[in-house]
């Protein structure tokens, strides 16, 4: 799993901010205690104080009598808190996270606290561009689509919209290094940006990386970085392009087709086929029209590196307008 580096630097700030906030508020507390009863202060003075003179004097015998000191400092503490209407632990330094103690990590794993905030971000950011709340294998209607057999598909566009949501669903179910590259072929209208959308916002709720954006602007972003227009997010953007667990190309044929084009997509493909990234993209053409379209090379990619979905039946917007 490929955490998208720029996000996750983002979801770290946050929980460094969180962290800060939350000890200033236990600090304010501290404060606001000391001057109700300065008795508290100085016992909490005296209490760090009695092991700093017990290494001093580097004894077994010092360390002994200083832990029996404190136990009752401290217990002095508890009661006189409870006085005061608070509890013994109230000003202890307790991280927002016990897990993980505000670093981020459990182990050598990153700590669930921090994923967290990593989906948030990741979501945030793919909502900018799909309706993830109302685009989700739980909203999918098969009624939309019609029961009426197509004789050259030979089955109704319900029943195939159905196998492929199920089949989207465990694809997200299972989604891992070993998994397909998919590719949602057919007219306008027919499903496929809301499909992606269930896969985008599933998979991405695992924790994996997703990246969700048309072909245009995904060719843009590359050709501003090979012609030098672009900056730092501009190489960020590419690098995620290239490295991110899915990418998911929606619209592939809209683009104004260049020979730059031609070799950006190619490579795009290639480096992620190389590295075992997973790739989603949707087409409103056919296997011939791709062939047609496109490089012998980036044809043959498509077409045996890929698990093709077809989609057929009504116009949806059009229906449902």
């Amino acid at each position: 799993m490929a955490a998208d580096p720029r996000l996750l630097a983002k979801a770290r700030r946050a929980m460094e901010q969180d962290a800060t906030a939350h000890h200033k508020r236990r600090d304010l507390w501290r404060e606001r205690l000391y001057a109700e009863e300065p008795r508290l202060r100085d016992l909490d003075t005296r209490i760090q104080r009695v092991f700093l003179d017990a290494v001093k004097k580097l004894s077994p015998g010092a360390m002994e009598e200083a832990a029996g000191q404190s136990l009752a400092l401290q217990q002095e503490r508890a009661a006189l808190l409870e006085e005061m209407g608070a509890s013994a632990g109230s000003l202890d330094e307790i991280p927002l996270c016990p897990v993980c103690n505000d670093t981020g990590y459990a182990g050598h794993e990153l700590c669930e606290c921090l994923m967290e905030r990593y989906r948030t971000l990741q979501a945030a950011e793919l909502s900018s561009l799909l309706d993830l709340q109302g685009q989700t294998f739980e909203s999918f209607d098969a009624d939309l689509f019609s029961e009426r057999i197509d004789p050259k598909q030979n089955g109704s566009s319900r029943q195939n919209m159905e196998d492929i949501r199920d089949l989207c669903y465990n694809y997200c179910r299972k989604f891992d290094p070993q998994s397909h590259n998919l590719l949602f072929s057919g007219p306008p209208g027919t499903g496929k940006t809301f499909l992606s959308a269930c896969v985008a916002g599933t998979v991405s709720d695992r924790g994996f990386s997703v990246v969700y954006d048309t072909a245009v602007r995904q060719l843009a972003q590359i050709e501003a970085l090979q012609f030098g227009r672009g900056g730092g997010d501009v190489d960020e953007t590419v690098e995620r392009l290239r490295m991110c667990d899915l990418l998911i190309i929606d619209d592939l044929g809209a683009e104004f087709l260049t020979p730059f084009a031609q070799a950006a997509l190619l490579d795009l493909v290639n480096t992620r086929l190389i590295s075992n990234k997973k790739m989603l993209i949707s087409t409103n053409l056919r296997s011939a029209d791709l062939r047609a379209r496109y490089s012998p090379a980036l044809a043959s990619r498509l077409e045996g590196e890929f698990l093709w979905l077809d989609f057929f039946g009504e116009d949806l917007r059009q229906r449902v307008r």
